[in-house]
This record gives structure tokens, C-alpha cells and sequence, in this order.
């Protein structure tokens, strides 16, 4: 069983062990050693990396049999003394975001009686699962401001195996249900929490804690935040991007709201007058394809191809023009994949669907559908080759009174 000589201390990055196992010949490539300060997946918190020997270490975990750390390398290592260095950045990362997460639990806990069921310490963000319903901005606001005044109290951090005298006085967060020695982690004497991870030596050493967002699930509500190391980098990406925003807007960053809330009014007047544009600019287009529209007995039929028309569009189109009697649109988009669009005024009684389903064929991989109105979507096609194929769909249409 490995000595796991990273809970009494958190900040050694280089050591000497033996390796005592290897991974079998068949099997991908691991080693064993009598002591580490590699810390496993567990609880939350992902697993150290480093090198041993001149091996790369990929991933680190514990054996359930027998309780020994094995580590997960790039390449066999033969047994004996061994040198290791661990990834520093990683592990004060994940020292940072985990001693964070126990104060922001705490804060939680005393802010909002919300125990946190859930943890998670991901590559980019950092979240806690909170037993709550739900979560007011103002209580998120609190449990935040009191969270970075510890981290500026600066109060020390103590990982500890307890005696069973001493533990029944703590006054822990939540017991976990587990067999032998509980270690705790206590953080002055705001939280003390059972807990297997790394955790620096005072909270001045997180810097910064940062609620980003909240989401409600099923059973609670999830906080992401950031601390340390993290979140000083996230408020550096959106200093960045506020100074570059005031620039392009020519405003101080106090005043960046009320400019970006007169751009969205500008932009929602320049939009409904644009649309008010193709709205004139469709009803000009139907009448004028209408009155050079090819007539079959009393039926107007209008045929049209277009490259890179936008299909609501022509839709809105075909709708203008088989709003007056008499009229059957065969529309369509040529391109990687062919659009169409077939309609009948309601008083024109020609059977569409099978003319559909004719030219959909003819352009390969179609499907499509509907009533008066059909759409639908075929294989790629020239607008010379579309061209064709509505006329002769034109060609195949039953007008019962022509």
C-alpha cells in the first residue's frame, strides 16, 4: 500500500521514491511506488501529472484492492529509486479551486442554509451543486462577499487525522460515511469538512473568489466559480474586453450599458425597416412575375430558379402570389442541396403532390411534403438543370378547365 505523503504536505513537487510495481507486459504502462506525492483522482478533484524517471505520468489513481497509488505513464519504468517531479501550475491550480470550493460551501451554507451535495473541478471551470430550490442574486451576492473575506483574513489551513475525542468536537460540515481514519480539513475556524484533497496553506493564497453563473437542475442549483489563479485571469479577459468595447464605442466603461442598449434599439429600428423594405420589394416582385406569368386555360403558372435566395423568401413569394385566384408557383433554390417551393391559390383545384414528388425524384435524395403549399429538399443541382426541371413540371400539370 503507497504512502500517500500528499496529505501532510501539498506543496512538495519533487521527491524520491522506489517503484515497487510495473504494469504487466501486456498492459498499458504504470508504476507503483512505496511512497508519492502524486494525488489520485478522487473526490472531485482530478489527478495530479509530472514525470517519474524519465516517463511522463498521464494519469494517477487507486487501486480498490488494495488501496495503492498507481501511476499511468507513457512509457515502462524498470523497478528501483526513482526520481518525480510533479506539474506545479496543475496543483496549485487544484489547490486554489478546491479550498476555494470549502469556503464557498461554507459561505453558502451560512448565507442560504444550502448544503452543497456536488463538486466538480473541471479544465475550465469549477462548480458546486447546492440542496436549495432556488437562489436570489442578492443571497449569491452575500455568499460571494463573505467567501473573499475570509480568502483576505487570510486564515490558516490544516489537513489532520483527528482522534475520535477530537472529531466528535468538530463541528464538521457533513460526515462522510466511510471505514478508519477520517482526515479533516479545517480552514481557521470558519469550516472544517472531511476531505481526501490538497489544499493550500492559508486562504491568502487563493487571491480571488468569482461566482460566474448559476443554473437550476432537478435537484438543486449549480454555482460555477473561479478562484485564484483562474479567476484573476477571467477578470483580466473581461477588463480586456471592456476597455476594447469603450474604445470602439467611444464611452468610459461606466457608461457601456446605456450605449450598448441605444446600438440594440438602433439595431431593432434599422431591422423592422429593412424588413419593411423586402416586404415592398416581395410585393413588387410577385406582381410583376404575375403579369409575365404563362397561362394555361384560366391558371397563372409562374416558374422560378434562383442561386443563394434565402427559402423564406421565396416562400413569402409564393404566398403573395397564390393569395389572388388562379395561380400555381413552382419555385425553387438551386445549390449543394435544391430547394423547392410548390403552391396553388386555394380556388385552383391542380393536383400538386404528384408533381412534387416527381421533380424531387428527378433531383435525387428529396423529401418534403405539405398541402397547397409544399416544400421540400432535393440533391445538389445547376440553376441551368433546376430551370429546366420546373418547366417541366410546368409541362406535367393537370388544369382541369384549360
Amino acid at each position: 500500500m503507497t504512502i500517500r505523503r500528499y496529505y501532510a504536505d501539498s506543496y512538495t513537487a519533487r521527491f524520491e521514491a522506489r517503484v515497487v510495481e510495473t504494469g504487466s507486459p501486456d498492459a498499458a504502462p504504470s508504476a507503483v511506488l512505496d511512497e508519492t506525492f502524486f494525488y489520485p483522482t478522487s473526490g472531485g478533484q482530478p489527478h495530479d501529472t509530472g514525470s517519474i524517471g524519465s516517463a511522463a505520468v498521464r494519469n494517477v489513481e487507486i487501486r480498490e484492492a488494495d488501496g495503492a497509488i498507481v501511476h499511468h505513464l507513457d512509457m515502462p519504468l524498470p523497478e528501483g529509486p526513482v526520481a518525480a517531479s510533479l506539474d506545479w501550475p496543475r496543483r496549485l491550480d487544484h489547490m486554489q479551486q478546491h479550498t476555494g470550493q470549502h469556503i464557498l460551501s461554507q459561505a453558502f451554507l451560512r448565507q442560504a442554509g444550502a448544503p452543497t451535495i456536488g463538486f466538480h473541478l473541471g479544465q475550465e471551470m469549477v462548480s458546486i451543486d447546492l440542496e436549495t430550490s432556488r437562489m436570489g442574486d442578492s443571497t449569491i451576492a452575500d455568499a460571494e462577499a463573505l467567501a473573499n473575506d475570509v480568502v483576505s483574513r487570510n486564515l490558516p489551513v490544516r489537513a489532520w487525522f483527528p482522534d475520535e475525542a477530537e472529531l466528535a468536537a468538530l463541528a464538521l460540515r457533513k460526515t462522510p460515511d466511510v471505514r478508519g481514519a477520517l482526515r479533516v480539513v479545517g480552514i481557521g475556524d470558519f469550516d472544517f469538512s472531511a476531505c481526501g484533497g490538497t489544499h493550500l496553506a492559508a486562504t491568502g493564497e487563493i487571491g480571488l473568489i468569482s461566482v460566474l453563473r448559476t443554473e437550476r437542475l432537478t435537484r438543486g442549483v449549480r454555482v460555477e466559480f473561479l478562484a485564484g489563479g483562474r479567476a484573476r485571469a477571467d477578470y483580466a479577459r473581461k477588463h480586456a474586453l471592456v476597455r476594447e468595447l469603450s474604445t470602439s464605442l467611444t464611452c468610459s466603461p461606466s457608461e457601456l450599458g446605456a450605449s450598448v442598449a441605444r446600438l440594440s434599439s438602433a439595431l431593432i429600428d434599422a431591422r423592422r425597416q429593412i424588413s419593411g423594405f423586402v416586404e415592398r420589394d416581395l410585393d413588387n416582385e410577385a406582381g410583376r412575375r404575375l403579369d409575365s406569368a404563362q397561362r394555361v386555360g384560366g391558371v397563372r403558372i409562374v416558374c422560378a430558379a434562383w442561386e443563394g435566395r434565402a427559402i423564406d423568401e421565396v416562400k413569402g413569394l409564393a404566398l403573395r402570389m397564390t393569395t389572388l385566384p388562379g395561380v400555381v408557383a413552382l419555385l425553387g433554390v438551386a445549390g449543394a442541396r435544391t430547394q423547392l417551393i410548390f403552391a396553388r391559390s386555394e380556388d385552383t383545384p391542380v393536383e400538386l403532390k404528384s408533381v412534387f414528388d416527381r421533380t424531387l425524384a428527378t433531383l435525387g435524395q428529396g423529401k418534403g411534403g405539405g398541402t397547397r403549399i409544399l416544400q421540400g429538399v432535393g440533391g445538389a443541382t445547376t440553376l441551368e438543370r433546376l430551370e429546366a426541371v420546373l418547366a417541366a413540371a410546368a409541362g406535367e400539370l393537370r388544369i382541369p378547365f384549360a
